[in-house]
């Protein structure tokens, strides 16, 4: 609650810098504020660096899925990508800086997916988040296969471990989401 009075007031202070009036119709269109993204992908870094758990091939497990996926589901489209891609690629200039630029388009790409369920049908928030971990796994292993020093070998021993990683991702953030409704809605 400060962190959003606070993002508030800065948004006062720059509508009002740049005189625009701050209208119902304005504050519509920009329903997802900006403090919320950065609040998102500081979230989906520190989930990722806080707890590595090493695999065999090269990389880690880790629980930044379960932010992004979130961060998709509450913040829309954009959200998503933008933590997603940002946060995920800041944590991987941390010990595996070959992949940053792998895992930001990978990682951007499936909040953006995960981020097409905003209007929170029922069966949508189920569906997008699935595709999106479909495309995290598919971006992985293309992405390990076409790398020069990697190959076919390390993103085919690589895949058990992003489906462990895409599937832990999906349930929790669904289920952070489905918990955040229910608790916001009292």
């Amino acid at each position: 609650n400060e962190a959003t009075l606070k993002g508030e007031m800065i948004d006062e202070r720059i509508w009002h810098c740049h005189k625009i009036k701050n209208t119902a119709e304005n504050k519509k269109r920009n329903k997802i504020k900006w403090y919320f993204i950065v609040c998102f992908t500081v979230m989906v870094y520190y989930a990722t660096i806080l707890i590595r758990i090493p695999v065999t091939s090269s990389g880690y497990i880790n629980f930044g899925d379960v932010v992004i996926i979130f961060s998709g589901l509450f913040g829309g489209w954009k959200a998503g990508l933008i933590a997603g891609g940002i946060g995920s690629a800041l944590a991987d200039l941390i010990g595996f800086p070959v992949f940053a630029p792998i895992t930001l388009i990978v990682k951007g790409l499936e909040g953006l997916i995960a981020g097409l369920a905003k209007p929170a049908i029922k069966w949508q928030i189920y569906f997008f988040p699935a595709i999106a971990v479909i495309i995290m796994i598919a971006g992985y292993f293309l992405g390990c296969w076409l790398f020069p020093n990697l190959g076919l070998a390390v993103a085919i021993a690589d895949l058990p471990v992003n489906i462990i990683q895409a599937v832990a991702g999906y349930i929790g953030g669904i289920a952070l989401h489905l918990a955040y409704t229910k608790i916001s809605s009292t």
